[in-house]
């Protein structure tokens, strides 16, 4: 009996100091010169400020007032105008791919053509619109090169009227003849503020004759505005 109660204990004891071995062996702090191996977090160097804007994607637009200027005609009777031009567009950084709207006015002075008197002066009134293509470069600095070139549909008008009757009266309209046409243009916008644009340029235009002109003309437009991207 004795024995039984001996081996008991004996038992007992062993067991109670092998778990609290155990908790001690689990508890320790790890060995200082412990080292371990772990993949280092690759490290991705962020874009170039051109690499941004090359990758620049969202509208542009732009309005610009110009001051056309004939070429080979008489400059005592075709005088420089006014040339008012809106455009917008999608700019994908390098390119961009939009529609221009704009209105031109030329004063013709008719008293200055042999045999025409009385006439006074009336501006030559140019309505058209022309989509555009426009290759730019993004850079560092705060300008924008880019040249341009658009396909221009025109009507013209100077002084012509009609009579149009309707079913219980008549009335005299304004009568616009249409002509093809393109346009280059080179130009530079400085960056005045974030996405904000002083735009300075000069057009090349040509007209074939159409139903308006008797030959080809052609002009040019040196302008000025404001570009938003």
């Amino acid at each position: 009996m004795n024995t039984n109660i001996c081996l008991v204990a004996g038992g007992l004891a062993l067991l109670l100091f092998t778990s609290h071995a155990s908790a001690q062996a689990w508890s320790a702090d790890p060995d200082p010169t412990t080292t371990y191996s772990s993949r280092p977090v690759e490290q991705y160097a962020p874009p170039a400020s051109a690499e941004q804007q090359a990758m620049h994607r969202g509208y542009q637009g732009s309005f610009n007032l110009g001051v056309p200027v004939w070429l080979d005609v008489d400059s005592d009777v075709v005088r420089p105008g006014a040339d008012l031009y809106g455009f917008g567009g999608m700019d994908i950084g390098y390119a961009v791919f939009g529609l221009g709207l704009g209105a031109m006015w030329t004063p013709i002075n008719f008293n200055n053509i042999p045999g025409v008197t009385g006439q006074g002066r009336s501006p030559m009134t140019r309505l058209y619109f022309a989509p555009e293509v426009r290759v730019q470069v993004p850079n560092n600095s705060r300008l924008l090169p880019y040249i341009g070139i658009t396909f221009d549909a025109n009507w013209w008008r100077v002084k012509a009227t009609e009579i149009q009757c309707g079913l219980y009266y008549c009335r005299r309209v304004a009568v616009f003849r249409f002509t093809p046409g393109m346009t280059a243009k080179l130009g530079v916008a400085f960056e005045v503020s974030h996405g904000s644009y002083l735009d300075i340029g000069i057009k090349y235009s040509l007209s074939g004759s159409g139903n308006f002109f008797f030959r080809r003309e052609q002009w040019l437009t040196p302008y000025f505005g404001f570009l938003f991207r």
